[in-house]
């Protein structure tokens, strides 16, 4: 997904009680200090949007269902002045909307849940917006969060509603919500399966290189940090993706962290028997499914969450270089299959080869104009083997220069060069 900054922050900051955020955090690449990873509180805070007008009041309903939801909890309309937790916020603004502005059409095309064409272009003349807010105890974030999510629904189908996640920044359709929040946590789950309830937004942080920078969002509701992986190729994407939504379900499960400089993360540990077997089909040839990771302390970026970060650090694994140690971290973990065919060099292939070479020009026009994250371009070369001939090889293209010299992460340990690793 494409880096998706935040529509939603204006009035974000005054329901939290001075307790939520956690002591300030260390310097940025320390290692995380021992002990529980969670913030004193879970924060929610959804949007809903009409089309244009509510069906029912929004006030009256969100009173009578948070009373049936969570009886004794504080109801409370004054956002400056918010209650101790645990409470439910309520707040609304109407057309034109400034501080709950609706994002143009052309966002819901990467943050779009279950929207048609129809749908987004009737919430765009919604003639006003409703926010809700739940702030908890972090112990109870799980049994509140479920309660909540379901009040979420329950709340829009009433008042014929799109519902929006501040947190993740997506916007829901009734029907998408109630299949990817709301079914998904099951009844006996203490934990649900949190890759259902966050998301990953994958972007090329900086525009001098190609590398890209992976970062949850959506962690805060359940007072946990946010996760991210500063460095990935494009190659990275499915199994880094992986590797992140198995962190962020062990700390769900187990936030206590006895060394941030060394946690072992095993696919076996997990509760969450879904996530778990999701993991066990995707198994390539000698996966461990496990791997030693160093969390440290995140270094914050613009249109990041509003939470503290864990960045997931790759020291432990084999290798010369960065690079060399995420893959080998991630093709230790999820297992990695190569193989070798030998092709004769023949006509047929070397007309192959001259067509191939004769699109270059084309291919490095349309990499320096930019792909999009998750695309990537990939250039077969021959590499020269210890004993005689070429073994040829993928390697993802990250840098190619205007005089045509190519620097590229192979993509594959070779079977006749001793020399060089992925």
């Amino acid at each position: 997904m494409i880096r998706l900054m935040s529509f939603l922050t204006l009035l974000f900051i005054p329901w939290l009680p001075a307790t939520f955020s956690a002591a300030e955090p260390a310097k940025a690449g320390t290692p995380l200090a021992a002990g529980d990873v969670r913030a004193a509180q879970g924060f929610y805070s959804l949007v809903f949007y009409y089309s244009p007008d509510p069906r029912a009041e929004p006030e009256a309903t969100a009173r009578a269902l948070a009373a049936k939801a969570f009886p004794g909890v504080a109801f409370s309309t004054q956002a400056g002045s918010a209650p101790q937790p645990p409470f439910i916020g309520f707040e609304e603004e109407s057309a034109p909307l400034k501080n709950f502005p609706v994002p143009e059409a052309g966002y819901f095309k990467y943050a779009g849940r279950g929207l048609n064409d129809d749908a987004i272009a009737a919430m765009q003349k919604t003639t006003r917006a409703t926010r809700l807010v739940l702030v908890v105890e972090r112990d109870e974030v799980w049994k509140s969060g479920k309660l909540f999510t379901q009040l979420a629904f329950d709340f829009a189908a009433a008042t014929g509603a799109t519902i929006w996640d501040s947190a993740t920044r997506e916007c829901f359709s009734r029907e998408a919500w109630l299949e990817k929040r709301v079914k998904s946590w099951a009844a006996d789950q203490a934990v649900p399966d949190l890759s259902r309830q966050i998301t990953i937004h994958l972007y090329q942080a900086d525009k001098t290189t190609r590398y890209l920078r992976a970062i949850t969002l959506g962690m805060e509701k359940f007072a946990l940090p946010d996760v991210v992986i500063e460095r990935l190729a494009g190659s990275d994407n499915r199994p880094a993706g992986n590797l992140i939504n198995l962190v962020c379900q062990s700390l769900a499960e187990a936030p206590q962290v006895a060394d941030g400089a060394n946690r072992l993360f095993r696919v076996a540990d997990l509760r969450a028997a879904e996530l778990r077997g999701h993991f066990k089909k995707g198994l390539e040839e000698k996966a461990t499914e496990e791997v030693r990771l160093a969390l440290l302390t995140g270094q914050r970026q613009e249109g990041d969450p509003d939470n503290r970060l864990i960045e997931l650090a790759f020291q432990h694994s084999a290798g010369k270089t960065e690079d060399e140690r995420r893959n080998a971290a991630l093709a230790t973990l999820w297992g990695s299959k190569d193989s070798i065919v030998g092709v004769q060099h023949d006509a047929a292939i070397k007309a192959a080869s001259e067509r191939a070479r004769a699109r270059l020009p084309a291919l490095r026009k349309a990499f320096a104009a930019g792909y999009a994250p998750g695309e990537r371009l990939l250039l077969k070369a021959p590499f020269a083997r210890d004993d005689k001939g070429n073994e040829w090889m993928w390697v993802e293209v990250m840098e190619w220069s205007a005089g045509g010299e190519i620097d590229g992460l192979l993509q594959n340990d070779p079977f006749y060069i001793k020399a060089l690793r992925a």
